[in-house]
């Protein structure tokens, strides 16, 4: 018996995915024809036969291999094929499936700039865990093999994504991307990489400023400060607090925790 189909010209894959689940009850239940077609397409199937399974006989009967495929051409006849793509790169990149991503890549060379709301396929890369600052966490939270490929095919670092790498203490990203050279070296950025002589030098470039500017360097100053004491970086975050207290003398100081092994004051 053959249940050889074709695919409508619009489909619809809640329709699809409604025909799966029937054949499954069908065949649970004993149905002969629901039996015969997964025999025909998928010989030697457990009963009670999985979603999965269901899904599969499905795809097969309408010619394609699996039923990713099968929900590949949908989106394409619906207008929809990027949204399939990056649907399919981000479990890549979770999975850390690199060869379905580069593949998916090269299929879909604008899954670079694709945006869902204001969130990138990069986002996908960087942790949803607040605190990678441990090695073992930032390896099990982050991908940076992934990120470095999208980077390499065009993806641009948007500001709040670096900083949510930096807010999470993703040292290993965040080294990456500067070695991409894909973030801009701001006072926060240096302080974050520990790097002790490009902060010495904002700091050095800033001591001709107006009043009026040590206003702003004030605030970029005390944020850089957290972020080194965020890092470990303790010797920059000292060098910070020097200038903090050299904007603003007067200000009290409180005492302000850097790491297990030191306390240093932070202006209030």
């Amino acid at each position: 018996m053959s249940h050889a189909r074709d695919l409508p010209a619009r489909p619809s894959l809640d329709a699809l995915r409604k025909q799966a689940k029937r054949l499954a009850r069908d065949a649970a239940a004993g149905s002969g024809e629901a039996l015969a077609r997964v025999n025909a397409q998928l010989p030697g199937a457990k009963l009670p036969l999985s979603n999965r399974d269901a899904q599969l006989v499905v795809a097969r009967e309408y010619g394609f291999a699996g039923w990713s495929a099968l929900t590949a051409e949908v989106q394409k006849r619906l207008g929809n094929a990027l949204g399939w793509a990056a649907s399919q790169a981000k479990v890549a990149i979770h999975n850390e499936n690199y060869d379905q991503l580069l593949a998916l890549l090269a299929e879909y060379p604008t899954l670079v700039s694709w945006h869902e709301g204001d969130q990138t396929l990069l986002d996908s890369t960087t942790s949803y865990a607040m605190d990678c600052s441990e090695p073992e966490r930032e390896r099990t939270y982050t991908r940076p093999v992934a990120a470095e490929m999208l980077i390499d095919a065009g993806a641009t670092v948007e500001r709040k994504t670096w900083m949510h790498v930096i807010k999470t203490g993703a040292s290993g990203m965040l080294h990456m991307l500067a070695r991409k050279n894909a973030i801009p070296r701001t006072l926060a950025v240096l302080a974050a990489l520990g790097d002790d002589s490009a902060v010495r030098a904002w700091l050095e470039q800033s001591e001709h400023d107006s009043a009026e500017e040590s206003a702003d360097e004030r605030s970029v100053v005390s944020h850089a400060f957290l972020i080194a004491c965020r890092f470990k970086h303790i010797d920059i975050a000292l060098l910070l607090l020097d200038r903090l207290i050299a904007l603003d003398p007067d200000r009290r100081l409180v005492r302000y925790s850097a790491g297990p092994d030191a306390s240093i004051g932070v202006p209030k």
